[in-house]
């Protein structure tokens, strides 16, 4: 067991928060290891690596941008030992985050890898050349001070009674490389938000409506199918949150777009029971529209909506010189053929929609289910945050 533990629960912060925890000190081992002091880290830093391969081999570009960089020294060697019949001294300690944080991030593609990374570490300071410290880390999420977002997030709670935004797109397909066209029409209505927060359920209304190619009327086309049909099932329509990252170290530029998540219960990849469970399908029964022109042809309509919620709870969006971030929603609606999948993205800038809690915990930023900000576990592994990657003169070059 270690002579230094740190005692720093990982849960997320906010910008401006007070941070609190213990140093928990054993003796005698703090002593037989020769700990002169012991003092706690507060360090943020935006990193960003970037490569560019050169014949055989590549070279990385690496900056760095400290976001914060706080000492504070707990204990030396004589000034405090564990109470009588205990063995562990515990020594409480406050630092603060600064108000103006960027939110955490994770991101690696190929040639290309960037984060904005917080912990707090707790270090024992030995003497001699030979002798590494000690060392106790806790890497923890932080996300901005957002009052704005915070005001959505309390009108979303009790009940979205403002505006509604519509997102339309409208594509021409065909079944086969012949023949004449259909129409699909995807429509997405949404809260008119300025900002989409966290944690908290955003109602979303999806609609398909499917006309096709113009054709004779049977009444045997009345019960069979046509095409195209619109899904009847949820999990045949794709709702994804998406982002794009861009990197910049030291003018070498980089960018990475990738799916974080399907969200509302949508697609066969949907991850929250809870918004699965919330979907509401209704699909409506096919409609003969006679042609204005010729009243022997027509076209069938047929139509789906798809009623749910979202909530988010990845990383917000954000802009530094060396690295960001932008988010939008993609619906993907795919039908028989080639090329005939449907797509549409809506851009959209997710805050945190949380405040600074105060410092005596009277007013918390959030009252309801612990916030978890989802990240992965490269993010909690923390490797590398103190050295190679992490170099202290904010930039260099290194060669593979």
């Amino acid at each position: 067991m270690s002579s230094i533990n740190l005692l720093f629960a990982p849960s997320m912060r906010v910008g401006g928060e007070l941070l609190k925890g213990e140093v928990e000190l054993r003796f005698p081992q703090i002593i037989q290891d020769g700990i002169e002091e012991v003092h706690v880290k507060l360090r943020g830093k935006i990193f960003a690596k970037v490569a560019r391969q050169f014949g055989q081999s590549y070279q990385w570009r690496i900056q760095t941008i400290e976001v914060t960089k706080e000492n504070l020294s707990v204990w030396t060697k004589g000034s405090a030992y564990p109470p009588s019949g205990s063995e562990v001294l515990r020594v409480p300690f406050q630092l603060q985050l600064p108000l103006d944080v960027e939110p955490s991030c994770q991101f690696a593609g190929f040639y290309k890898k960037g984060h904005i990374a917080y912990f707090v570490e707790a270090v024992g300071v030995r003497k001699g050349m030979l002798t590494s410290n000690r060392r106790s880390m806790r890497p923890f999420a932080v996300v901005p001070n957002d009052p704005v977002g915070a005001t959505l997030r309390a009108a979303l709670q009790a009940g979205w009674r403002g505006q509604f935004d519509t997102h339309r797109r409208c594509e021409k397909i065909r079944k086969g490389i012949w023949g004449g066209y259909a129409n699909v029409e995807i429509e997405a209505m949404m809260p008119d938000l300025s900002t989409f927060p966290l944690f908290v359920k955003i109602p979303i209304t999806l609609t398909v409506v499917t006309t096709t190619k113009e054709m004779k009327y049977s009444e045997k086309d009345e019960k069979e199918k046509v095409f195209p049909e619109p899904p009847s099932e949820p999990k045949e329509i794709e709702f994804l949150l998406r982002r794009i990252v861009s990197l910049n170290a030291r003018g070498w530029a980089a960018a990475g777009t990738e799916t974080i998540t399907h969200l509302a219960g949508m697609g066969k990849g949907a991850a929250v029971p809870e918004e699965a469970s919330a979907v509401s399908t209704v699909t409506t029964g096919k409609k003969w529209i006679p042609s204005e022109t010729d009243k022997n042809v027509g076209s069938w309509e047929q139509m789906t909506i798809i009623q749910s919620y979202f909530q988010l709870n990845s990383t917000p969006s954000f802009s530094t010189p060396i690295l960001k971030q932008r988010n939008y929603l993609r619906c993907r609606v795919s039908f028989p053929g080639i090329g005939n999948t449907i797509e549409t993205d809506i851009p959209i800038e997710i805050t945190s929609g949380l405040t600074t809690p105060s410092a005596d915990d009277a007013a918390p930023p959030y009252d309801g289910p612990p916030a978890v900000l989802d990240l992965p576990p490269t993010y909690w592994a923390a490797s590398g945050w103190e050295d190679g990657d992490h170099d202290e003169k904010g930039g260099g070059d290194s060669k593979s």
